[in-house]
Order: C-alpha cells, then sequence, then structure tokens
C-alpha cells in the first residue's frame, strides 16, 4: 500500500525530492510530516506556530502535513529554507549545474531565469510545464540526467543562450 499524500502538493515535491519510499508499510503521514519538516529551521516553524509533533498519531500527521503544506505556499517566494546567505541548497545546487555548463550565474534575476536555462540547455530532459514550478523540481530533474551525459548536451546547446548568460561567449 502506498501512502498517499496527493492533497499536500508541495509537500509531495518535497517528499519526492527526498526520494522517500511512500510504499514502505512503516511511512505513515506523521513520519512524511516529520521528512518535510527536517530541513525546515526550527525557529521558522516556531514563529510560524502551530506545529505538534510530540503526538505520532496519522491524525496529527494528516494536520501536520496541512500546516507544514499552508506553510510552503506562504514561503514560496521568500523561500522557507533560506541561509544566511538567502541561498537554499537547492538554489546552491541549480546554480552550480548551471555555472559549471557554461552558464554566467550573476546574470540570472530568480527562478524564471533558472527554469529558462535549463531548458536551454537539457530541452529534452527538462520538463517545461511541471505540476509545480518551483527550484526544488528543476533541482530534481537534474539530478537525473546521468552525470555524463550533462555537460556534453549543454556544450551542444550552449550558443542557444542568450549572449549575456553565457559565460563562453562572454570570455
Amino acid at each position: 500500500m502506498t501512502l498517499n499524500v496527493s492533497a499536500y502538493a508541495f509537500c509531495e515535491a518535497r517528499l519526492e525530492f527526498n526520494r522517500t519510499d511512500l510504499k514502505d508499510p512503516l511511512m505513515t503521514k506523521y513520519w512524511a510530516a516529520v521528512i518535510v519538516a527536517e530541513p525546515i529551521a526550527d525557529e521558522k516553524l516556531a514563529k510560524f506556530g502551530g506545529f505538534d509533533f510530540s503526538d505520532k498519531s496519522d491524525e496529527n500527521g494528516d494536520r501536520l502535513l496541512a500546516r507544514l503544506e499552508y506553510f510552503l505556499r506562504q514561503h514560496r517566494s521568500k523561500d522557507a529554507l533560506s541561509d544566511e546567505n538567502g541561498m537554499n541548497v537547492a538554489e546552491a545546487s541549480v546554480r552550480s549545474y548551471l555555472g559549471a555548463n557554461g552558464v554566467k550565474v550573476s546574470k540570472l534575476d530568480g527562478l524564471d531565469d533558472y527554469w529558462t536555462a535549463a531548458t536551454t540547455l537539457w530541452p529534452d530532459l527538462i520538463e517545461t510545464k511541471p505540476r509545480i514550478k518551483d527550484i526544488y523540481t528543476l533541482r530534481f530533474q537534474l539530478d537525473r540526467i546521468p552525470r555524463k551525459q550533462r555537460p556534453k548536451i549543454a556544450k551542444a546547446n550552449l550558443a542557444r543562450l542568450p549572449v549575456a548568460w553565457n559565460a563562453r561567449e562572454a570570455a
């Protein structure tokens, strides 16, 4: 039996990003909520309020997933997981993928530019209209591209990038 968390799209995306096995018979909604909440700073959860992880029941797991879903929706633009530099692990990873493959990441102005650059470099491997278009979904898709194929495909498509974004053209 598979744990169904489809009612919580942002939580489901986080669980998918973490490669959580929802078919595991020991996986409950409570543990799914713990996995979703784990990378979020305790101070941010406390400030948002309404999280009680002491009750491990499925009913509480439902409540926690609902609150986390609301939290993630509210903090989507501010990025709930940002570090002291304002960049989270997923964003840093995406910037690394792009920078290592010839993109001048300092010229990118945010999420839409990251998606545009990624879909330009790997047009057949990055889904252009995902269910949720966030940094975590983009990183997940970049992670799925085999490591040895990434630079070969990117190099072939580098000329399709705007000149300002192309680190090799600017040099």
